[in-house]
């Protein structure tokens, strides 16, 4: 594994990182043991850095459960956003959901806290006095966090509260992968101006850049002829080089030496192993 500058938090974050969106796995019955393979899995291969949220279902207590068992020290993200529906993105609810997320968690504090989605706040609910924002600044003073972050996909809100200085960390997903690069043209300028640790996800596009089936699958659902033809030829390039479609789309994002890690939301230790060996394959350099 390789390490990058997590921004100005002062740590080195690895190449590739966690995100918790499917480590319960395909089988409900064996949800705690395949939480507990990826993230014995991920401590192997020197991952450090994992994200998850409320709105994954049982994610946050699965990690809790898991990283306790596998003894994995790692820096641990969370959201607030989604849980309750009525979520309203003030700062008494900001709180009250962190302390729920770190009794999930089973830790103390974490090393990020992310306001998920910020298109569902927006910019007065956000920055107003009561809102998001002094929420996760009181978190901070209470020691419930050490850093407060920012999520969403590529989009103006999201440029804009990165331009801010107000936050440590910026999540993008779905919007930097080898077939789009709107989150490195729009929001990633921004973050990085403003000394933001930079993590992407979803850069295997919603299945377009994984297996056989569910590349399939995910080309049949993009409508626009020229569209899927686009993709094809881009598999095709990914196909060309070294090691799987999956691990060549890691690679491809991480030659942008602005991010910082890439997470995968691996289902699967099998999932997480073939990615994490991105880094040792070197950047993928073409655009």
């Amino acid at each position: 594994m390789r390490y990058r500058r997590f921004g100005n938090t002062g740590i080195r974050v690895s190449e590739v990182s966690l995100g918790g969106a499917y480590i319960r796995g395909a089988d409900p019955e064996r949800e705690r043991e395949n939480a507990v393979e990826i993230v014995r899995r991920a401590s192997d291969t020197g991952i450090n850095y994992v994200d998850t949220a409320p709105l994954y279902g049982r994610s946050e207590a699965l990690f809790g459960h898991a990283l306790e068992a596998a003894k994995a020290r790692m820096h641990v993200a969370t959201k607030v956003g989604f849980d309750p529906e009525d979520f309203d993105y003030r700062r008494d609810s900001v709180l009250r959901s962190l302390e729920r997320s770190l009794k999930r968690l089973r830790i103390s504090r974490l090393f990020s806290a992310q306001i998920h989605q910020v298109s569902e706040a927006g910019w007065e609910r956000i920055m107003e006095r009561g809102g998001t924002l002094e929420g996760l600044r009181e978190a901070q003073k209470r020691g419930l966090c050490r850093h407060i972050g920012i999520t969403d996909r590529a989009i103006p809100l999201l440029a804009k509260l990165a331009a801010s200085g107000e936050f440590d960390t910026l999540l993008v997903f779905h919007d930097y992968h080898p077939c789009s690069q709107k989150a490195a043209e729009a929001v990633l300028p921004a973050a990085a101006a403003s000394g933001m640790g930079i993590v992407v996800a979803t850069v295997l596009a919603g299945g377009l850049f994984s297996d056989e089936p569910r590349r399939k699958a995910a080309l049949e659902n993009l409508q626009d002829p020229a569209e899927r033809a686009r993709a094809e030829a881009i598999i095709g390039r990914l196909r060309d080089e070294p090691g799987t479609v999956a691990r060549n789309a890691f690679r491809y994002v991480l030659a942008d030496p602005r991010v910082s890690t890439v997470s995968s939301g691996a289902a699967t230790a099998a999932e997480l192993s073939d990615v994490a060996r991105a880094p040792e394959m070197g950047p993928l350099r073409w655009r």
